[in-house]
């Protein structure tokens, strides 16, 4: 089985190194159904926030996952959707230490670093109550992650291909300058109070159909601002460009996700501007660094991520197994 070796392909000083200590807690943790309670999406939000506390390196999923998917859906999907979705498991003190998300076909676990040697068992329950269509099931898993590839090579998974880039950004390095065409500004969604037309944005970009009740559940999101929807305005005053920035403060960490140029006004430079206009306002909040995701296979929103100067980089793939 081939297993990528992790290399980085940005190399820095001023990251976490990967040699975490796992101690296995002599105290077994158990598991617990979901019941999709505030209390249980603010410990799922803190076993994030704590994840990323003890390395930069990604490994869980960063919290504005966690968010889109319960808040975006919360008007969306009744509570029933997420009950057959989630399950968790909790420590002898009534801790959450690893929860699991079942996706289309993919397993998304969620674990405490210390609770790595858990990560067979849920792989176990996974598969036997959460099964994927024609008998298949799928994972995603960090290059630098050797433990765990090496386990999904155990269980009968197969390395497809890379899914997703993943870039972190230092933002305490000098930010340039944005640039501008002529006549167009930077806003917020604050600032413009144009909901629909934010709305109306995002389904121009992607091609989709959103609705007010999506937004109303993603902007009821804790981590959520309006002040950091951010946006370009042209000059006849159309939103033609916009990306969410998602703070940790915690962490002194932040994520742009996502980002996106509206047809009539691409190829100008508004999503570099943008970006830039971004690290410095979370440069002057006192965010560290800023991490920014995307698809693999997309070689154009590559060159632009790439052209910001990422000082680590990794790239997440697609196991299957079935």
């Amino acid at each position: 089985m081939w297993l990528y070796n992790g290399t980085r392909r940005f190399q820095s000083p001023v990251l976490y190194e990967s040699g975490f200590t796992m101690r296995r807690n002599d105290m077994k943790p158990h598991d617990i159904d979901y019941k999709h309670t505030t209390a249980e999406i603010e410990a799922m939000r803190r076993l994030l926030v704590k994840s990323y506390a003890v390395s930069l390196k990604p490994f869980n999923w960063r919290l504005a996952m966690l968010e889109n998917w319960i808040f975006g859906s919360r008007y969306l999907e009744a509570p029933e959707f997420f009950l057959s979705r989630v399950h968790l498991w909790n420590n002898p003190a009534g801790d959450l230490v690893a929860f699991v998300v079942r996706g289309t076909n993919f397993i998304h676990i969620q674990v405490d670093y210390e609770y790595r040697f858990l990560e067979d068992e849920i792989f176990d329950w996974a598969e036997r109550n959460m099964p994927g269509d024609a008998g298949q099931m799928s994972a995603m898993v960090y290059d630098w992650d050797i433990e765990r590839q090496q386990m999904l090579a155990r269980r009968g998974y197969q390395n497809l291909s890379a899914i997703e880039d993943l870039r972190i950004y230092d933002l305490r390095r000098t930010i340039p300058q944005p640039a501008l065409p002529e006549g167009f500004r930077f806003s917020t969604v604050a600032e413009c109070g144009d909901i629909a037309g934010r709305i109306e944005l995002e389904n121009r970009v992607w091609g989709v159909s959103l609705n007010q009740a999506w937004f109303r559940g993603k902007s009821s999101s804790p981590s959520y601002s309006l002040d950091w929807d951010l946006l370009v305005v042209s000059p006849e005053g159309r939103q033609a460009a916009f990306n969410l920035v998602w703070l940790y403060p915690e962490n002194k960490t932040a994520e742009i996700d996502p980002l996106g140029t509206d047809p009539d006004f691409r190829q100008r430079g508004l999503a570099k501007a943008l970006l830039l206009e971004s690290f410095r306002r979370m440069q002057a909040q006192g965010i560290c660094y800023a991490y920014i995701g995307s698809e693999a296979a997309d070689d154009v929103v590559s060159r632009l991520y790439a052209s910001l100067g990422p000082v680590e980089s990794y790239q997440r793939y697609h196991w299957r197994k079935g």
